[in-house]
């Protein structure tokens, strides 16, 4: 991957520390970029490295969190790549693959899969797609349309 020259607030979002970083930004800004060396520089950090399954990385789509996950990995291999010797670094490529980037949907059903017993909430259930919680939706909808005009009747 090509150096890429980041701008005076991006490098602010990437180096930032001992706070959280919360990055808004177009499409096609470099929000992605931003989040990979970020992430990058954490698991490098010479004096406090962190794993990188330490990190929560969700976005709102499939595509986008694939994408994340694929610039996360090419990082870290090209950082490996540039120091063959460092094992740990050649580590953290492995466990890029494990780690938690997904989407928001997918980190809940994660939440729920681990405490949803507190909640009575059955081990076997699933996230709805789209076109099923629309269905589900437009169910519900008309029944309680349809209960409130029964009582005004």
């Amino acid at each position: 991957m090509a150096k890429i020259e980041l701008t005076p607030d991006q490098q602010n979002a990437v180096t930032a520390r001992g706070s959280s970083v919360l990055v808004s930004a177009a499409a096609g800004s470099g929000k992605t970029r931003v989040l990979t060396e970020r992430l990058a520089r954490w698991v490098t950090d010479p004096a406090e490295p962190h794993d990188v399954g330490e990190f929560l990385v969700i976005t709102y789509t499939r595509a986008a969190a694939a994408e994340l996950r694929g610039r996360i990995l090419s990082e870290l291999q090209n950082r490996a790549a540039a120091d063959p010797g460092n094992h740990r670094l050649r580590r953290q490529v492995s466990l890029c693959c494990r780690a938690p980037i997904g989407t928001i949907h997918s980190f809940c059903a994660d939440v729920l899969r681990e405490f949803g017993h507190e909640i009575e909430l059955a081990p076997d259930f699933r996230v709805g797609d789209e076109d099923k919680c629309l269905e589900l939706r437009e169910k519900a909808l008309d029944k309680t349309l349809e209960a409130a005009y029964a009582r005004i009747e």
